[in-house]
């Protein structure tokens, strides 16, 4: 009897080691996605709002959206492939425009509202 609660009370802290583990890296794959998104929004509203950029390719804003993409894909497919998007969108803005995709790629209000609920998880 006493063998089994012993067994049973391992069992039952090894399971809860384990979700714990999995929380705690949930959280921070959030965070790190988060981070990945802020920073390519900063970069982008920077461009486009502060510097009067223009639609033009971009590489730098191109890999900031891709890092932000492979953040997010860990805890929400969907919306890393739509933060694919705007990277490939970076590259070469006039191919969206002429094959009229570029309602396809999320804008920057968007983006904030993702953030925000991605904050809203942790």
């Amino acid at each position: 009897m006493i063998g089994d609660i012993i067994v049973f009370w391992t069992v039952v802290k090894d399971v809860h080691s384990f979700l714990s583990g999995r929380a705690d890296n949930k959280k921070e794959n959030t965070i790190e996605a988060h981070k990945a998104i802020n920073t390519a929004f900063i970069k982008t509203y920077d461009y486009l709002r502060n510097k009067k950029g223009e639609y033009v390719p971009n590489p730098e804003l191109a890999e900031v959206w891709n890092n932000a993409s492979s953040a997010v894909m860990k805890i929400d497919k969907d919306m890393g492939t739509t933060l694919y998007y705007k990277s490939r969108f970076w590259l070469d803005p006039d191919l969206y425009f002429n094959l009229n995709r570029a309602d396809e790629i999320i804008e920057l209000n968007q983006v904030v509202s993702e953030m925000e609920k991605l904050r809203m998880k942790l």
